[in-house]
């Protein structure tokens, strides 16, 4: 979730900044790659050709994006820019706090000498094949998001940063690894305020999504203590759980090739 945060600091809409990030990972993991149709695009994102067509023509015209040889790309200034470094940085020290949680449950083994932060505003060769592939992971969990609640992104979200905070005061210790799911009586409540303010969005947005949680059974209202999702509820996004898993060997498997150690 924190890494959802930086696609809303690329733009406030969720499709121009998840554009933007798709032109600028393709440029880091390929260099000198082409400028990038938006067929090709509409395909990478599994969104309609119209809806991309559309947003690309606005980040056109915004500057965050530019048309080249018969496609779009992110300008070239863009990639050494303080912008850029800070979000590559921010990037990086996601996926190690994803690595370290990791390897505190036992799932892998991430050398602590690795944990290091970046000592200056530009990463090393190791942080950047961490950082690009953490670039790629968030673009394929939001992907993934979005198709599982069928193109509402901000309600998968608001759904996602409910149940995380639910079971927050579980993450990462024994009791994860040993039960998957936890009874309704152990689910802590969470606000609509506080899950405004973890995902930077209006309290407003976020609260009609949650009353749409609400009334499709999705979620449950604890009374003044906020919101939460019910075993049952959890039970039935197992798949969504399943593929993300996949995502996250993926990840692992792409790091490996880069040359960062971790131990299975």
């Amino acid at each position: 979730m924190r890494s959802v945060d930086l696609l809303g600091q690329l733009h406030e809409n969720a499709i121009s900044a998840s554009i933007v990030m798709t032109l600028w990972h393709g440029q880091l993991v390929g260099a000198g790659r082409k400028p990038m149709v938006v067929r090709e695009l509409s395909r990478e994102l599994n969104l309609p050709y119209e809806t991309v067509r559309r947003h690309v023509r606005d980040l056109e015209q915004s500057g965050a994006c530019v048309a080249k040889d018969g496609g779009v790309t992110v300008p070239h200034a863009t990639h050494g820019s303080a912008r850029a470094t800070r979000m590559l940085r921010k990037t990086y020290l996601n996926a190690v706090r994803l690595l370290v949680d990791l390897t505190r449950i036992g799932a892998v083994a991430f050398p602590s000498a690795s944990r290091r932060g970046p000592s200056s505003g530009h990463l090393t060769k190791e942080q950047m094949v961490i950082a690009i592939a953490a670039m790629g992971l968030l673009l394929a969990g939001v992907r993934l998001m979005r198709d599982f609640w069928r193109g509402d992104l901000v309600k998968g979200l608001v759904f996602t940063a409910i149940w995380t905070a639910n079971v927050k005061h579980v993450t990462n210790t024994s009791r994860a690894t040993t039960s998957s799911l936890l009874p309704d009586d152990l689910r802590q409540p969470v606000s609509v305020l506080a899950i405004s303010r973890s995902l930077r969005l209006p309290y407003e947005t976020v609260r009609r999504h949650a009353d749409m949680l609400v009334r499709d059974g999705l979620c449950v209202r604890a009374g003044r203590r906020g919101v939460f999702v019910p075993t049952h509820v959890a039970e039935g996004t197992l798949a969504g759980s399943v593929a993300a898993h996949r995502l996250v060997m993926a990840f692992l498997a792409e790091l490996r090739r880069g040359g960062v150690k971790i131990e299975p």
